[in-house]
C-alpha cells in the first residue's frame, strides 16, 4: 500500500483549485545582454511566507502564475540575491527584460545572501560551496566529498549511480589520471570555489568525453567595482600531520577584472592494503603499507578587459607543482591448502614522481546585440610533464623467512611523461523570440610522450636494459562541430535538441617494438531533453544523451613494466573507445524533491583488469575491451529547507547492473548496489555566526561492474564559527569519524578468485582559519540588481 501511495505522489499530476489567477513574467539578462538560466523567481506573501517560485528556462524567461493581492518578488541565482521590491498583481503582468548588474553596496542597504544550498536544473545539479559547512575550509577535493550525488572513494571520482566521471575547471576539461587529478584538487583551496556543477546529461556544447556526465568546478570572480581578498591555513591530522596556507585576491574595477590564487601545503598519508589471491593449491596474502608525502603547490593568475561595450578579453592561467614521494614493504604470504605458510615474497619501494601542470587560456566574448546574442573565442594550451622513478627489490624466503638464494631481484624504473595538447573554439548563441540557437566548433591537438628506461640493479650498480626500456610517442587529433536549439513549446512544455559530431585521429608509435597503430573514426553525440511544467510546483523531464570514453593515453602504449617477478603492466594499442547511451526520466516537485529513473548502455566497455594465469601465478595488469554492459536505476533526493535553521540534502539510489563479457578472462555477471545519504547543515545561534555540518553515507553490499563490495560508512561532522564581523572563519571538520571507509571487493579472473580490502586513511581532523577582507566603493542611490560574472553558456 505504501508503494502504491509513493507512486501516486511521484508521478501524478497535483490538482489545485485556485481563484482568479494572473500571471507574472519576466526575461532575466546580464550585463553583458546575455540571457540568465540559472536565476529563480521567488513570490513571498507580504507577511514573508513562500508562496511561488519558478526558475528561468535557457531564454531567459521566468512565468508565475498567482491570485490577486500584493506581494514581495525576489530575483536570485546561486543564493545572490539580486532585486527584492514589491509588485501589485492585479492583472497580467508583463516585466520585460530585466537587466542584473554585478552586486553594489548601497546607501543604507544591505542586499544579504538567501541560505540556497542546492540548485536543480533539467540537466545538472549546481552546489553552492560558499553555503557548505562541511565544504569550506578544506581542499577542492574536500569539496567534490561533500557535494550531493558525488562520492569520492580512494581518490577516485564517480556520481552516484553512474560510476567515475571527467573533471572541468571552468568548463576546461584537464585529462589526467585519478591519481594526479586527485593531487591537482587537493592543490586548490575549497575556498576559492564557488560552485560545483554536477552535470549529468551534458548538452552539445560540451565535449562528448566523460562515462555519464562531468563535473564543471567554478572558481570565484570579482564583484563590480571592488576588491577583495582571502588568506587561509588549515591543519590536517591523520596517520601523520600535513597543512597548507593559501590566498586569495579579487579585483574588479570599470574595465579591468584581475584575479590571483596561491597554495602551499604538505599532504602526508598511511594508506594500507590486503589482497588475496585464492588458486587452486594455494593463498597468496599480500599486505601492504605505504606511506606517502606530496609538496603541493598551485598559482593561478588571470585578468579581464572590457575593450569596448561588445568586447571582453581575458587571459586565465593556472598551475599545479607537486612533488610526491612513497614508500613501502610488501609481504606476500603463501599458504597451502592446509593453510600452512610455505614461503614469503618481501620487497622494499621506492617511489617519487613530480606531476606538474600548465594551463593557459584566451578568451573573446563579442555581444552582438541587445537581446543576448554573442560569440565567444577561446585558445588553450595546456602542458603536463610527470618525472617518475620507482626503485624496487626483494627475495623468496623459506617460512623461516630465510632468504631463498637466487631468487634475488632488484630494478629501477624511470619515466618521463610528457604532453601537450592546443586547442581552439567557437560558440556562437543566438536567441530569439521562437527560439534559442546555438552552434560551435572546436578542434585540438594532442602530443604525448613517455620515456621509460629500466636499470637492473641486482649486482647494485644500475645496467640499462634495453629490451626492457621503451619511448613511445602518441598523436591525437580531434575536430568537432555542434548544433543546438532550445524552443518554449508552450507555457508547459519545452523541448532541446543537439547534435555533436566528432572525428578522432590518433597514432601511437613504440620504438623499442618498432610499432605503430593508428586509428581514425568519426561519431556523432546526439542529445534531446523535453520538460513539462505542469504548474509552478511540478516538473517532468525526459532526456537522451550519447556520449564516449576514450582510452587513457598511458593505457595505449604497448610496452611491458615489470615491478616484480610475478606481475607486471602492458599497454593495449588495440583499445578502442567505449560509446555510452543514456535515457532518463525525472519528476521534480518545488525543486526541493528530485526523482530519477535511468537506463545506461555501454559497448566496448574498457578498464585495467589484473588477469591472473594459474599455471605461472603470475599478475598481469592489462586494459581490455572486456564487456558490453547495463544498467537501470533508480535515484530521489529531497533538499529540506523548511527551517531557517536546517538545511538537508538527503536521498539514495539503487541500480541494477548487467555485465556481458565478451572474453574467457571474466565471466558475465549482474547484480545490484545501493547507496543511502544525508547532507546536514545547521545555523546554531540567531547571530549566524555558530553552525554545524553532519554528512553521513552508506553504501550497501552489492555489486559494481564486476566487483562485488562490501558495506561501507561514511560520517563527516563540521563546526564552523565567524568573528570579527563575520570575516574571520574557523573551522573543525572530522572525516569519516567511524573509521569504516574499509569495504571488502571481490572478483574473478580466469577463475581465480581475488579479494581487496583498502584503507586511504581517510579518518582525518582538520581545523581551518581563513580571513576575508576588501572594499566596495561605489553607492548608488537607487537598489539595482548584482550578479557575479559567469561565462556566457549557451545550452
Amino acid at each position: 500500500m505504501n508503494r502504491i501511495i509513493l507512486l501516486a505522489v511521484l508521478f501524478l499530476f497535483q490538482i489545485n483549485a485556485f481563484s482568479q489567477q494572473f500571471s507574472l513574467k519576466g526575461k532575466i539578462i546580464n550585463q553583458n545582454k546575455t540571457t540568465l538560466e540559472f536565476a529563480t523567481a521567488t513570490l513571498l506573501k507580504t507577511d514573508k511566507i513562500l508562496y511561488k517560485q519558478a526558475s528561468t528556462d535557457s531564454l531567459g524567461n521566468f512565468i508565475l502564475t498567482a491570485e490577486k493581492r500584493n506581494y514581495i518578488l525576489i530575483i536570485e541565482q546561486f543564493g545572490t540575491e539580486f532585486s527584492n521590491k514589491e509588485i501589485i498583481l492585479n492583472q497580467d503582468l508583463d516585466l520585460g527584460a530585466i537587466e542584473v548588474k554585478e552586486q553594489i553596496q548601497l546607501d543604507g542597504v544591505t542586499v544579504k545572501s538567501r541560505k540556497k544550498m542546492v540548485e536543480q536544473k533539467v540537466d545538472r545539479l549546481v552546489f553552492n560551496v560558499e553555503n557548505s559547512v562541511t565544504a569550506t575550509g578544506g581542499t577542492a577535493l574536500d569539496a567534490l566529498k561533500s557535494t550531493p550525488t558525488v562520492r569520492v572513494q580512494n581518490e577516485t571520482i564517480s556520481i552516484v549511480g553512474k560510476g567515475e566521471v571527467l573533471v572541468m575547471i571552468d568548463d576546461r576539461l584537464n585529462k589526467m589520471t585519478q591519481e594526479d587529478l586527485a593531487a591537482f584538487l587537493k592543490s586548490i583551496p575549497a575556498d576559492n570555489i564557488k560552485s560545483i556543477e554536477v552535470i549529468t546529461t551534458p548538452p552539445a556544447k560540451y565535449e562528448a568525453e566523460g562515462n555519464s556526465g562531468l563535473i564543471n568546478i567554478k572558481l570565484k570572480t570579482a564583484k563590480t567595482n571592488s576588491w577583495n581578498a582571502n588568506i587561509g591555513t588549515s591543519y590536517v591530522q591523520r596517520s601523520y600531520a600535513s597543512g597548507n596556507v593559501n590566498g586569495l585576491f579579487l579585483y574588479n574595477y570599470n574595465k579591468l577584472s584581475l584575479q590571483a590564487s596561491v597554495n602551499k601545503g604538505k599532504d602526508q598519508f598511511l594508506t594500507t592494503s590486503d589482497n588475496r589471491i585464492y588458486y587452486t593449491d594455494e593463498l597468496w596474502k599480500q599486505d601492504i603499507k605505504t606511506k606517502s608525502e606530496t609538496d603541493l603547490l598551485s598559482i593561478g593568475l588571470g585578468f579581464d578587459y572590457k575593450l569596448t561595450e561588445k568586447w571582453t578579453t581575458g587571459i586565465k592561467y593556472l598551475g599545479s607543482f607537486n612533488d610526491r614521494i612513497a614508500a613501502n614493504n610488501p609481504l606476500t604470504t603463501r599458504f597451502d591448502n592446509s593453510g600452512a605458510i610455505n614461503s614469503y615474497i618481501l620487497s622494499d619501494v621506492k617511489a617519487q614522481n613530480k606531476p606538474q601542470m600548465n594551463s593557459l587560456n584566451w578568451n573573446n566574448s563579442f555581444v552582438l546585440d541587445n537581446n543576448g546574442k554573442n560569440i565567444t573565442v577561446d585558445l588553450d594550451y595546456f602542458n603536463y610533464q610527470k618525472n617518475d622513478s620507482r626503485a624496487f627489490s626483494g627475495n623468496k624466503m623459506n617460512a623461516a623467512k630465510e632468504n631463498i638464494d637466487g631468487t634475488y631481484f632488484s630494478a629501477i624504473n624511470s619515466n618521463v611523461n610528457r604532453l601537450k595538447n592546443y586547442s581552439g573554439k567557437i560558440d556562437v548563441s543566438l536567441p530569439y523570440s521562437w527560439a534559442n540557437i546555438s552552434f560551435g566548433g572546436k578542434g585540438f591537438y594532442t602530443n604525448t610522450k613517455n620515456d621509460l628506461k629500466v636499470f637492473d640493479n641486482e649486482t647494485g650498480t644500475p645496467i640499462l636494459n634495453t629490451a626492457y626500456s621503451n619511448l613511445f610517442k602518441y598523436k591525437e587529433y580531434n575536430e568537432a562541430l555542434y548544433f543546438s536549439a532550445n524552443k518554449k513549446l508552450s507555457e508547459k512544455w519545452e523541448t532541446q535538441l543537439g547534435l555533436r559530431a566528432e572525428a578522432t585521429q590518433t597514432e601511437g608509435f613504440s620504438e623499442n617494438l618498432n610499432q605503430t597503430n593508428k586509428n581514425n573514426y568519426l561519431k556523432l553525440f546526439p542529445t534531446a531533453y523535453v520538460t513539462y511544467n505542469a504548474n509552478d510546483n511540478n516538473s517532468y523531464s525526459l532526456n537522451y544523451s550519447r556520449r564516449i570514453r576514450r582510452p587513457d593515453f598511458e593505457y595505449l602504449n604497448p610496452f611491458v613494466i615489470r615491478t616484480s617477478p610475478f606481475y607486471y603492466s602492458e599497454g593495449n594499442p588495440f583499445l578502442k573507445p567505449s560509446i555510452i547511451d543514456n535515457l532518463g526520466f525525472s519528476y521534480i516537485r518545488n525543486q526541493k524533491w528530485v526523482n530519477n529513473i535511468y537506463f545506461s548502455q555501454v559497448s566496448d566497455f574498457g578498464q585495467e583488469l589484473a588477469i591472473i594465469d594459474p599455471e605461472t601465478n603470475i599478475t598481469k595488469s592489462m586494459p581490455i575491451n572486456y564487456a558490453n554492459t547495463y544498467q537501470i536505476g533508480l535515484s530521489t533526493y529531497y533538499n529540506f529547507n523548511k527551517y531557517t535553521w536546517w538545511n538537508s540534502f538527503m536521498g539514495f539510489n539503487l541500480n541494477y547492473q548487467n555485465v556481458k563479457s565478451k572474453t574467457n578472462l571474466i565471466a558475465s555477471v549482474d547484480g545490484y548496489n545501493g547507496y543511502i545519504y544525508s547532507n546536514n547543515d545547521f545555523t546554531v545561534n540567531n547571530t549566524k555566526t555558530l553552525f554545524l555540518g553532519l554528512n553521513y553515507g552508506l553504501q550497501l553490499p552489492g555489486r559494481y561492474q564486476v566487483f562485488n563490495i562490501s558495506t561501507l560508512n561514511i560520517l563527516d561532522v563540521s563546526v564552523k564559527f565567524l568573528a570579527l564581523k563575520k570575516n574571520l572563519s574557523i573551522t573543525l571538520t572530522g572525516e569519516d569519524l567511524l573509521n569504516a571507509q574499509k569495504p571488502l571487493i571481490s572478483y574473478y579472473s580466469n577463475g581465480i578468485k581475488n579479494t581487496m580490502k583498502n584503507y586511504g586513511d581517510s579518518r582525518t581532523f582538520r581545523i581551518s582559519l581563513s580571513y576575508k577582507f576588501g572594499n566596495e566603493n561605489v553607492k548608488s542611490k537607487e537598489r539595482s540588481f548584482g550578479n557575479e560574472e559567469e561565462r556566457n553558456r549557451a545550452i
